[in-house]
């Protein structure tokens, strides 16, 4: 990627809308709006201004033709978002405008822009530090208002100064050892080993509890995801509607009728939870079915949690004692659909294959304890993830890692203190402690880390 470089793209989703952007950034943005713009007869621009909104036309300049109607945004360096001029083009929000708006700006000096490379130029221009370009992907693929406002502290910085603080803490300790190593022959005071085991006990527990608030952070931004499971016909793509509130798949009295996972999001005490309508799981020599099947067990394998459904009017089958050893060894909840029938299945024998799991009986054509249902898959998601009281939550997992190296460091460093280890190996761990912190805000981060983090971006951004 070359800085020096003006990128253009198309800043919000193909299709038909009121507006859509082109956005442009780099040296050359302002020149290329000069030439493709025009404003209303008789009045003039002044292309030294910023932050000014002008009405007019985008023309190709070869044949004046107009191409649309737009607003053009003008944003000097370096008071903008890649800390770069800016220019953005509200053009009329159809494909064809927006394309041939965006080719015009290519063929008068701009390239097109890698994906994410708008944000990426604003952390290598330090504006922001890589926590917060990373909480911009995950303001975008906020699920619930819970999760945005989490992704927001991380945009406004503030997990970045708990990280920045934690190394302040740590370079200060660093700097103690480096003097004691360098004059340790001379007449001056140092730390003492009480000291240095307290403060190394301080800056790992300050550690621990950062990374204690981490899975809560990587289940606010992915989810918990949930299965439906059960034999054919039991209910399962109408528990998956009912949880919806909405005809999302298709309920027929024919067993059979999902032949496909069905995945839809559902904002639970705040936590994105992905309901997964699967196949109903019988023995078939129907191809298509096999693979429905084959695809059931695959997001078995995948699921936080099991929601396994039994129909409650009719005695248990082999197909559902089949069912209940695939998913003995899975976390899940227990639920009876079809109480407003009359009830033949034993609940006797499914306790004594779940002898630890509460059985919750529903009806979800008749949306009978829905409400129980959802309070009990709330309890499953908060014993895996307990909100934070201040929000400040390590969001993805390169965070999570990074923070984890810095962990171990802490601890062979205060291992080392404790064992009356010589301070150039405690300096040592203090160091590369130091250095995965570093990881985690980007003031050290290797390319190919920023290419694969910004390549989950959209073009655009």
């Amino acid at each position: 990627m070359n800085l020096e470089d003006t990128i253009a793209a198309i800043a919000t989703p193909l299709g038909q809308s009121g507006i859509g952007i082109v956005r442009v950034s780099g040296g050359k943005a302002f020149p290329i709006a000069k030439k493709i713009f025009r404003p209303p007869a008789g009045k003039k621009i002044n292309w030294s201004s910023s932050f000014k909104i002008h009405y007019g036309w985008i023309v190709d300049p070869k044949t004046e033709r107009k191409v649309d109607e737009v607003l053009l945004t003008l944003m000097r360096a370096p008071r903008t978002y890649t800390r770069e001029d800016i220019v953005e083009i509200n053009c009329h929000g159809g494909p064809v405008p927006l394309r041939k708006t965006l080719e015009l700006v290519l063929r008068y000096g701009a390239r097109l822009a890698e994906p994410g490379e708008f944000t990426k130029r604003a952390f290598l221009r330090g504006r922001i530090d890589l926590i917060q370009a990373e909480s911009v992907l995950s303001i975008i693929q906020a699920r619930t208002e819970k999760s945005l406002e989490v992704a927001l502290n991380s945009l406004e910085g503030k997990l970045s100064q708990k990280i920045s603080l934690l190394k302040e803490k740590m370079v200060d300790l660093l700097s103690y050892l480096e003097a004691e190593i360098d004059f340790s022959s001379e007449d001056l005071e140092f730390l003492s080993a009480t000291d240095k085991k307290r403060q190394l006990e301080d800056l790992l527990k300050e550690t621990a509890r950062l990374l204690e608030n981490a899975k809560t952070g990587q289940i606010y931004q992915e989810g918990i995801k949930a299965a439906i499971v059960g034999k054919p016909n039991v209910g399962k793509s109408s528990l998956l509607n009912t949880l919806l509130q909405r005809e999302r798949a298709i309920v027929s009295y024919l067993p059979g009728t999902t032949r496909d996972t069905i995945e839809e999001m559902l904002n639970i005490k705040g936590f994105p939870l992905w309901i997964i309508d699967t196949a109903g799981i019988k023995k078939t020599r129907n191809a298509v079915e096999k693979e429905g099947i084959a695809r059931t067990r695959s997001k078995i394998k995948e699921a936080d949690l099991i929601l396994l459904l039994i129909d409650g009017s009719c005695p248990l089958s082999e197909e559902d004692r089949s069912i209940f050893k695939e998913v003995k060894e899975k976390e899940g909840l227990i639920a009876i659909n079809k109480v407003d029938l009359p009830q033949k299945v034993e609940k006797e024998e499914i306790s004594s294959f779940f002898p630890d799991r509460e059985i919750i009986e529903i009806s979800a054509t008749k949306e009978i304890n829905i409400d129980l249902l959802k309070e009990k898959i709330a309890n499953f998601i908060l014993k895996k993830a307990a909100p934070s009281s201040d929000d400040l939550l390590v969001m993805n997992l390169r965070q999570k890692k990074a923070l984890e190296e810095a962990k171990k460091s802490l601890a062979r460093a205060l291992e080392g203190a404790d064992q009356g280890l010589s301070e150039e190996l405690i300096a040592f761990e203090l160091r590369e402690g130091i250095k995965h912190l570093g990881e985690i805000t980007g003031e050290v981060v290797a390319d190919e880390i920023l290419d694969r983090i910004f390549s989950r971006f959209c073009i655009g951004k």
